[in-house]
């Protein structure tokens, strides 16, 4: 039997655990970087940049100003997925919610669809 002493210092063990774990993430199933024909040619060395640039990682979605870090992928059957994720740009901060499945056109493209907002979409394939 646990005294209230024990209890409570039990009890806030376990909270500083939950808090003092770090953030682990998912990933999307893809072997390396797949972009649209501006970010597959982006180069961070250089200081131009295209606006239209998509950049896609395992790990997360690269825009022109923004990007989103994948907080949790769900696979599916077909090689559809919904994936969270939290994004930031312009000094803003917001969650959103993609459908990803592979391209109409080329099945090897991946075809993302933002939920909900203004169901903004965007294909990317492998980049070389």
């Amino acid at each position: 039997m646990l005294t209230p002493t024990l209890a409570r210092t039990v009890g806030m063990v376990f909270l500083a655990s939950l808090f003092a774990a770090p953030a682990s993430a998912d990933m999307l199933p893809i072997d390396g970087k797949y972009g649209n024909s501006e970010g597959c040619a982006f180069d961070p060395e250089q200081s131009s940049m295209s606006d239209s640039k998509i950049i896609v990682s395992p790990q997360n979605v690269e825009f022109h100003e923004s990007g989103c870090d994948f907080l949790q992928v769900l696979t599916a059957s077909y090689g559809r997925a919904v994936v969270t994720a939290l994004c930031s740009g312009e000094g803003e901060e917001w969650v959103s919610t993609y459908l990803v499945a592979p391209g109409l056109d080329d099945p090897a493209a991946l075809h993302f669809k933002m939920q909900g907002g203004d169901g903004f979409e965007f294909t990317v394939s492998r980049c070389n």
